[in-house]
């Protein structure tokens, strides 16, 4: 009983040595990306909050002095959470943009069968670092996973293992991180289009079925955590407003085929936001876009050329409906890069969020 004891005991001070370890090594640099990231966003007059699809949004084109604050895979809770963490600051935006698409409402990296469970481990490091130490989403299981086991989460581990056993030349080397510089000179096969939009949509409503099957209340707590971001942002004298990207026509095609009841949803969501004051500016269907490879990386995101146009765009609708103020900037200045959001190269964008 004694030796069992011992045995219990020895392997929880490693894990906890490797729990304190993981702390201080930083394999990605994504953590040290997230938090000198974060003071940034404070006096700036704009933040862009939201999944991969942020991308279409970029500062410069818009005349906006504003700060980006996405990453892939992020949530609609995930949303939330960081909103309040920037709204407990000394002096947050005025201007909140959350972009987003159809069946975002539909997703919880922390939920049972999310695939993205490493993504709100990442985002649970961030907020124990600021003192933060509750649920997001409810997701107590990721608490503790982020706090009794090395803190990067299984992910990370696992890429330090790979690397490992590349140098023993067991295993190939790990992919490198995701170069968004480089992927805004990508351009959009249209002859592969239809088929990864049809494969990428069929992977995402597998998904969503799975996440489903252990919570049906996720749309609903999704949109609620909105309406509550809406009324703190406009408590402080903000505004809120939901970004609908412009995707192509095949993933649109394929996403409303397959997932047209969330699609519909999502929709419903948004008109209900917008009688409390959120801004929405739905480009989803615009036709502008939809048809034109070239101006994207792949289905779900623009290209450089493709976000700086959209961006153009997006500035002119907010101030002729009086959201922005005007401006005597041309919009067509050099698009600027912050090296964030950090992404992986292990972790594929590939579902549309």
């Amino acid at each position: 009983m004694i030796r069992l004891l011992q045995f219990f005991g020895l392997g929880f001070l490693l894990l906890m040595a490797l729990n304190g370890l993981s702390w201080l090594v930083d394999d990605t640099g994504e953590q040290r990306q997230m938090l000198d990231a974060l003071p940034a966003i404070q006096g700036r007059d704009a933040v862009t909050l939201g999944g991969s699809v942020g991308v279409a949004v970029r500062y410069p084109q818009m005349c906006v002095d504003g700060a980006d604050y996405y990453w892939n895979g992020q949530d609609l809770f995930e949303v939330g959470a960081i909103a309040d963490l920037i709204l407990d600051g000394p002096s947050p935006p005025r201007y909140w943009i959350v972009v987003a698409a159809p069946t975002a409402q539909s997703y919880d990296n922390g939920a049972a069968a999310s695939e993205r469970g490493g993504r709100r481990r990442e985002f649970h490091r961030l907020l124990f670092r600021h003192g933060r130490f509750g649920t997001v989403g409810g997701d107590w299981r990721q608490v503790l996973v982020t706090a009794l086991t090395p803190a990067l989460g299984y992910d990370a581990w696992g890429g330090r293992l790979q690397v490992l056993r590349h140098q023993l030349g067991l295993a190939p080397p790990p992919p490198p991180p995701t170069d968004w510089a480089a992927r805004d000179r990508y351009t959009l096969d249209p002859v592969l289009a239809a088929a990864d939009a049809e494969a990428s949509a069929q992977r995402q409503a597998e998904h969503l079925e799975r996440i489903d099957y252990y919570d049906g209340s996720i749309a609903r707590r999704s949109e609620e955590t909105l309406r509550r971001m809406n009324r703190r942002v406009r408590a402080s004298g903000g505004v809120m407003i939901l970004v609908v990207p412009p995707m192509t026509e095949a993933v649109r095609a394929s996403t409303e085929r397959k997932l047209g009841g969330r699609v519909r949803q999502f929709e419903a969501m948004a008109a209900r936001l917008a009688t409390e004051g959120v801004v929405v500016s739905d480009h989803w269907r615009d036709p502008a876009f939809g048809p034109r490879h070239d101006l994207f990386a792949d289905n779900q995101h623009l290209n450089g050329p493709g976000a700086q146009a959209f961006s153009r765009l997006l500035a002119a609708e907010l101030r002729s409906r009086g959201v922005l103020p005007p401006s005597t900037c041309d919009g067509a200045q050099v698009a600027e890069t912050s090296g964030f959001p950090a992404t992986s190269g292990h972790e594929m964008v590939d579902d549309v969020r």
